[in-house]
């Protein structure tokens, strides 16, 4: 990979990402070493294989090996049809009342924490696949056509407006047409972000939409909506407290929105140039920015709860959003994300309130194994921050200088 970027082989950087497949790296299993969480007991809940889900534990000890207490294939769960449609999990959380909530592919299933199956909700014609949203009195979840706020009943998960909860259209393209253009999911890219908690005014859930004229941040009420509240132009429901034009991305944001009070930021992927296979996020990935144009930019938005309106806060178009990895803000307004300057991957700093580049750690050297992919940061107790990507982990000490 290292000698086919540097020669900048586009054909080749496409051939070796097939032999990534062959080693593991595949679209169905990718979503499995993102979405994972350790319950109040000391029991950690990953997923591995597409389907299955692992209950694990360290019994406390920190330095101790994880130790296996169960295991369950969810499609062994399900009617025989269904279980066929169920190929991967896209994500997994807990619920408030301590259940676990799984979203695959046209379906969310709750589980307890001893993995028994306690209901799950199909979506007949559309398709999950982004990660789930969870606050005190639902799951969020988005399709290839509509918002979903779910509720446990008790009994079961609904969406009725009974039990609390709903659904919305928001604006979408055609899968197939999206898929060719490089985008990894069908309707909206991005797992739904919370914004607004506590005695915050509003409470809403943001995703980016699909919508064939460009995307848009589009904002839903959690909650009851407002009583004098009319619904806005141009947007498909009443539901939608809010929608602006994310002006650089012609397709769905892949990367959700990270939320800081009422900001919200989001980085465009849409790949300029796109690989001819069809959903190819290897080939695209490891191309942008060497052989084909990377994804560049991003905008901050904020939310104004007397208007009910999004403003744009700052538009940044420097960074090369190659990697497509949710960015994190930290208590002191930096926003930390992955960029890359030729064929050197990076993690930058920029101030949360400017979008101006505060500090830059550029990796060792230019080798494609320091590329951040996909991973997830974690911003570690004691400064350090810890990444992941394609071919493993790193661990950057923050210095101050």
């Amino acid at each position: 990979m290292d000698a086919a970027r540097k020669a900048k082989d586009d054909a080749g950087i496409l051939a070796l990402t097939s032999d990534m497949e062959d080693l593991g790296f595949s679209f169905k299993t990718i979503a499995n070493g993102v979405y994972h969480f350790v319950d109040k007991n000391q029991f950690h809940y990953s997923v591995y294989g597409g389907v299955n889900i692992l209950k694990s534990t360290d019994e406390g000890n920190v330095k101790a090996p994880l130790k296996a207490v169960k295991s369950v294939n969810i499609t062994e769960k399900l009617p025989e049809k269904l279980a066929k449609s169920v190929n991967r999990i896209v994500g997994v959380g807990m619920t408030y009342d301590g259940n676990i909530a799984v979203a695959a592919p046209g379906m969310v299933a709750l589980l307890n924490r001893d993995l028994e199956m306690l209901d799950y909700i199909t979506f007949p014609g559309e398709f999950v696949d982004n990660s789930i949203a969870i606050d005190e009195s639902g799951i969020y979840v988005v399709t290839s056509e509509h918002m979903y706020k779910l509720v446990w009943t008790g009994k079961a998960l609904s969406f009725a407006s009974g039990d609390g909860g709903w659904k919305s259209p928001y604006n979408t393209i055609d899968a197939e047409t999206a898929l060719k253009m490089g985008a990894a999911s069908r309707g909206s890219g991005t797992t739904p972000a919370l914004m607004g908690h506590g005695d915050d005014e509003d409470k809403l859930v943001i995703i980016s939409d699909a919508d064939a004229n460009g995307t848009n941040l589009v904002a839903f009420w959690r909650n009851d909506i407002p009583k004098d509240f009319k619904q806005i132009p141009g947007t498909k429901s009443r539901r939608i407290a809010g929608q602006i034009r994310f002006e650089m991305s012609q397709l769905t944001a892949e990367a959700s929105a990270v939320i800081k009070g009422y900001g919200a930021v989001l980085a465009n992927s849409t790949f300029v140039k796109p690989s001819p296979k069809r959903g190819d996020i290897f080939g695209n990935i490891f191309t942008a920015g060497v052989t084909r144009p990377a994804p560049v930019g991003l905008q901050k938005f904020e939310w104004d709860p007397k208007r009910n309106k999004f403003s744009v806060a700052w538009t940044n178009r420097t960074i090369d959003n190659t990697d497509w990895m949710v960015p994190v803000v930290t208590k002191n307004d930096i926003l930390y994300l992955p960029s890359k300057d030729g064929l050197t991957y990076e993690y930058v700093g920029l101030d949360w309130k400017t979008g101006k580049i505060i500090g830059r750690w550029p990796m060792p050297d230019d080798s494609a194994k320091w590329n951040l992919s996909l991973g997830i940061a974690y911003l570690l107790p004691d400064g350090d921050l810890l990444v992941g990507g394609y071919f493993g982990l790193k661990r950057f000490e923050m210095s101050e200088e």
